[in-house]
């Protein structure tokens, strides 16, 4: 069989299973195995896939009709422009996420942000001037995508990066090696091995579907979840439940952060507010939307003076 022929049975496997990206998935299973990229597969159709590339081809193929996430099949993913190497014991990086860095660097590399009132940029200058080494903590890092990009572009801060899962921590520190970043990575529930730690920001993308599926992610594809790792998805009736561990943590600190960011799931604002009231009284909250236009990113802000 050769490229051309391996990209049409390929894609036609796939289709047969309703996914609607068949072609490109195809695409990037075959250049994963010929170990090139995709522009070759056109470049080159005539030429012969050898014996072992042909079964190893269907073998991700036959993986990949049981809805196992592309990620998975290929052991990398790309977030905020950098791979990262994937496996069952962590979540897939999803883009909705990169909203929620991208808020972080704008808002630490300007202090000037639409989040902000011109008040609180001018409180937020004085808090973080630029001379002051900040201290960032990301919450359930997982893969250590978050970290790992703000790392990358927030060179002079300190970051910490915790996790419950001793694989998924393993899994972060290989990928930062590879992407050349420094963070201090621990193994606790939450904020446990920094709470003496200063803090100056505290970034989580912690647990949110909800026992409904009402919190599902767009990009998301639900057949697929079985194959991720359940404690890193589901968080009970309303995909609160670690949320609120946190933010009961957050409360006890004695130095709390100045401003907190989490992704959320989009459904549940009702509760999501009363949890906030209850757990966290002297901070002030907004929302920001994702691309779909669903709420994705809360930021609290701790109130300023208080």
């Amino acid at each position: 069989m050769n490229v051309k022929q391996a990209l049409s049975w390929g894609y036609q496997q796939i289709k047969s299973k309703k996914i609607k990206t068949a072609a490109l998935e195809a695409e990037v299973l075959l250049a994963f195995i010929l170990k090139k990229n995709k522009e070759f597969l056109y470049t080159h159709p005539t030429k012969k896939l050898t014996q072992r590339q042909l079964d190893k081809f269907k073998k991700l193929i036959t993986r990949r009709k049981k809805f196992e996430p592309i990620a998975y099949l290929t052991n990398q993913k790309e977030f905020f422009d950098f791979i990262f190497y994937v496996d069952h014991n962590v979540l897939v990086p999803r883009p909705e996420t990169e909203l929620m860095v991208e808020l972080i660097i704008n808002l630490i590399k300007n202090s000037k942000h639409q989040i902000l009132n011109p008040k609180q940029s001018q409180n937020l200058k004085s808090k973080f001037p630029k001379t002051r080494i900040l201290t960032i903590a990301d919450i359930g890092t997982g893969s250590g995508c978050i970290a790992i990009s703000l790392a990358k572009n927030l060179p002079k801060a300190k970051i910490y990066a915790i996790d419950i899962s001793s694989k998924a921590l393993k899994i972060a520190k290989k990928n930062a090696k590879a992407n050349q970043t420094k963070i201090n990575f621990n193994l606790g529930n939450l904020l446990e091995p920094t709470k003496t730690k200063k803090i100056d920001i505290i970034v989580a993308n912690l647990p949110y579907l909800d026992s409904n599926y009402k919190n599902l992610l767009n990009s998301t594809d639900t057949k697929g979840l079985k194959f991720e790792p359940s404690i890193a998805l589901k968080a009970g009736k309303f995909g609160l439940k670690i949320y609120e561990k946190l933010f009961l943590q957050i409360n006890n600190l004695k130095h709390q952060p100045e401003l907190i960011f989490c992704e959320i799931g989009h459904a549940y604002r009702k509760e999501l507010t009363s949890l906030i009231k209850k757990t966290l009284p002297n901070y002030q909250w907004q929302i920001e939307k994702d691309l779909a236009k669903k709420n994705r990113v809360l930021i609290l802000k701790k109130r300023w003076g208080g």
